[in-house]
Parts: structure tokens; sequence; C-alpha cells
């Protein structure tokens, strides 16, 4: 086990101890914080969601452990308090078993939910500048042979390897059969 990681442990021990907060398990991964793609992060929050340990808190050596950037840490920090899970950062005295820690914890959520709201809004007008300006949303539209198409299916062939053959789907020849299948309008 790497010595620094070692480290960070016996201090979550040890404040876990003065805390007289039970330990049930501890959770590791070698790789960044950035990477939420981690196994012992990932395991951690399933336990979390299930909650079967009687899971309290999640106590971490140093904040930038659970997560680097403010949004995954906050995205993080709402699923433990939807579950009624308490975050403690020793070193970054962070607790949100304390009420200055609810009112930091309740602040920065403030701040993320203004700058969700932000970026909302500027997309919105972003959006609507672009359509503005001529700028089509979605998918190209196909141009097909139609009458190509009919002619396949006037000379029998199933409309199955029809939109296999012209790369189209079922709903999209109804549709331009204008709501008709071998001839007869389907309701």
């Amino acid at each position: 086990m790497d010595q620094d990681l070692e480290i960070q442990i016996q201090e979550i021990k040890k404040f876990c101890e003065y805390r007289s907060f039970e330990l049930i398990r501890i959770y590791t991964d070698k790789a960044t914080g950035s990477n939420i793609e981690r196994d012992g992060f990932i395991d951690m929050m399933k336990s979390i969601e299930t909650n079967t340990q009687g899971i309290e808190g999640v106590i971490v050596f140093k904040i930038d452990r659970m997560g680097r950037s403010l949004k995954n840490l906050l995205d993080i920090i709402d699923t433990f308090g939807k579950n009624h899970i308490q975050f403690i950062s020793i070193t970054d005295n962070f607790d949100t078993t304390t009420n200055q820690g609810v009112l930091f914890f309740q602040v920065i959520g403030a701040i993320a939910e203004y700058e969700r709201k932000l970026i909302k809004e500027r997309t919105d007008l972003g959006i609507k500048q672009a359509l503005k300006d001529g700028v089509r949303f979605g998918r190209p539209k196909k141009h097909v042979d139609m009458v190509a198409i009919k002619s396949d299916i006037a000379a029998g062939v199933p409309k199955s390897k029809v939109c296999k053959k012209y790369g189209i789907g079922k709903t999209y020849l109804y549709n331009k059969l204008g709501g008709q299948l071998d001839g007869k309008s389907v309701k």
C-alpha cells in the first residue's frame, strides 16, 4: 500500500476514534480525485445508495480526495444529503455534522444552483441566436429516392428489405408512403 495512503487511513482512524465514530469500511483508490470512474469510489456510492450497512457519514482525509471539480463534488455531496449521509473532510474542516458545516454546504449549494441557472440561461440565449442565424439542430434530413422505393415495393420486395437497402427505418418508410403500407391505409 502506498505510504501516503497509509498515512491518510491512519488519520481517518484516529479521527473516528476521537469523535467516537464507528468505522464501518475504508474505500481506497489509487487514481486521482478528478476521475469519478474509480472502483473504490463506485463501491462507496453503491453502498450509500443501498445503505444496508447503516452508513451515517463519509470521512475523507482531504476534500480533493473525493473530487476535484466543484460541480462533481457538489453532485456527490448532494447525493449524500439525499441519503442522509454526513460528510467530513478532516484537513479542510468541512463537517456537515456541525451547524457551520451545514451552513457552508448550503451556501455552496446555492452558488452551484445559481451557476447552473446562469449556464442554462446562456445556453438558451445561444440556441435562440443560432436559430435566428439559420442554424439547424438535430440529425440531417435523409434524402431517399421514393420513386425507386415505391418501384421496389410494387415489385414485391419486402418492406424490411427495402428499409435495409435504402438505410431507412420502417417508421420513416411508413411516413413517406403517407401512412400506406401494401397500398392500404393503416390506422
